[in-house]
C-alpha cells in the first residue's frame, strides 16, 4: 500500500497543470470531499485512467474500488481510442463478461501477417 505521500505525488503528476492539493482530488474521487468545479468526480478518474498505468491505479485505489467504479460512462470518455479498448476489455474481464475475439480469424488473417511479417526493409 502507498503512504500519502506516494499517492499525492502520483496524483500531483497527472494534474500537474493544476493548482489543488492532491489529497482532495484523491478523498473526491473516493467520495469523501464534495466536488469542486472542473473536479468531478467523474472528470478526475479518467484523466487518472489516461496518465497513469493500470498498476498504479491499483496502487491508489485497490481492484475492488476500480471494478466498482470503472463502469462504461467513464471509459466512453477516454479520449485515446487505444486505452479506451483496454480500459473495456479490462472491465469486461473483471465483471465476467465476454469480450471479443482478438481479430485473428480467416478473413483478417492474410492481411493482419501481411502487414506484420512484411519484407519491406528487404526488398531492393
Amino acid at each position: 500500500m502507498l503512504s500519502r505521500e506516494e499517492k499525492d505525488k502520483k496524483i500531483k503528476a497527472a494534474f500537474w497543470d493544476y493548482n489543488i492539493e492532491p489529497h482532495n482530488i484523491y478523498l473526491i474521487v473516493l467520495g469523501k470531499r464534495e466536488e469542486k468545479g472542473f473536479f468531478t468526480r467523474e472528470k478526475i478518474l479518467v484523466r487518472l485512467i489516461e496518465t497513469l498505468s493500470w498498476y498504479e491505479l491499483i496502487d491508489l485505489f485497490g481492484i475492488e474500488f476500480l471494478v466498482k467504479n470503472m463502469g462504461q460512462s467513464i471509459i466512453a470518455k477516454i479520449r485515446n481510442p487505444e486505452i479506451r479498448v483496454r480500459y473495456e476489455s479490462a472491465r469486461k474481464i473483471l465483471h465476467g463478461e465476454a469480450i471479443s475475439d482478438s481479430g485473428w480469424s480467416d478473413k483478417n488473417r492474410e492481411r493482419l501477417k501481411a502487414s506484420l511479417l512484411s519484407d519491406r526493409w528487404y526488398r531492393p
